[in-house]
């Protein structure tokens, strides 16, 4: 118990997450060659539902489920990861598993650049003063882009990860939490769905259960329960704003009530 507290007060994991961890633990011949593979896909599955569900509610809503900040926020994030993955396909005898990530990266900077358009078009009152022009609203987005690349790969080098693995589940962090502060803010279910607070919900379980999580299954010895316990205790406040937000649709007025002073339809409930 008393190491337990000195890890929250004063306890610092010392584990790198290095390249040679990958290697080690996808690697087919690894004994761990299964467990840690269901861990990335499960949360490699569930990174894009959090993107292609959004995306269907702006074409048939007209509103997203994020604000404008957080689609900037992982677009630098994305961009970042596809050339740190893509340097460490090419310098690490191009492992397959550095490749297909520098690709998934890719795929979700194309779905977050689709968003960012849609933005511009459908939620241009939303987000901007209506007088703004279209040069205008596009120069926001890139000095938005801008500072959060720049302050995201500086976070990177302070933390000595070349992997950008300690910094990424962040975007774990504000996904499950930032769109139901967001419902909240609105008061309408327009533009969410119940199905993406469940999708929410099994983000968290799938990124910080302490059996089998990407992050844990890679680098234990900077992710695991003993060495850093504020990944999971994250992990719980994850899980209270996730549920939070699930209950916080359910108690919102139902879609076809706000659909007759907007004129919209929505497809997912």
């Amino acid at each position: 118990m008393g190491y337990f507290v000195l890890m929250l007060v004063a306890g610092y994991p010392t584990g790198n997450c290095l390249p040679v961890n990958f290697i080690e633990h996808l690697s087919p011949s690894a004994p761990d060659f299964a467990f840690t593979l269901v861990a990335v896909i499960l949360a490699v599955i569930f990174g894009l539902l959090v993107y292609i569900i959004p995306i269907i509610l702006t074409e048939t809503e007209h509103i997203q489920p994020y604000p404008l900040w957080l689609h900037c926020f992982y677009w630098a994030a994305d961009f970042m990861g596809i050339w740190v993955f893509l340097y460490a396909f090419l310098t690490n005898d191009f492992f397959y598993m550095f490749g297909l990530l520098a690709l998934g990266e890719a795929i979700w900077v194309g779905m977050e650049t689709y968003c960012l358009q849609r933005a511009m078009t459908y939620e241009k009152d939303l987000n901007w003063d209506p007088s703004w022009s279209f040069r205008k609203r596009l120069t926001n987005i890139i000095l938005l882009i801008l500072v959060f690349f720049v302050g995201l790969n500086l976070l990177r080098v302070e933390l000595h990860d070349p992997t950008m693995w300690k910094f990424w589940i962040f975007t774990q962090v504000l996904v499950t939490t930032v769109p139901g502060l967001v419902l909240e803010q609105r008061g309408y279910r327009l533009g969410n769905c119940r199905i993406l607070n469940i999708v929410f919900l099994c983000v968290v379980i799938v990124s910080f259960n302490p059996w089998c999580n990407m992050w844990m299954a890679i680098a234990p010895e900077f992710f695991g329960i003993d060495v850093n316990p504020w990944y999971y205790i994250t992990g719980a406040v994850c899980l209270f704003f996730a549920l939070r937000g699930m209950i916080m649709y359910e108690k919102l007025s139902a879609k076809p009530a706000i659909i007759e002073a907007t004129g919209k339809k929505p497809l997912l409930k």
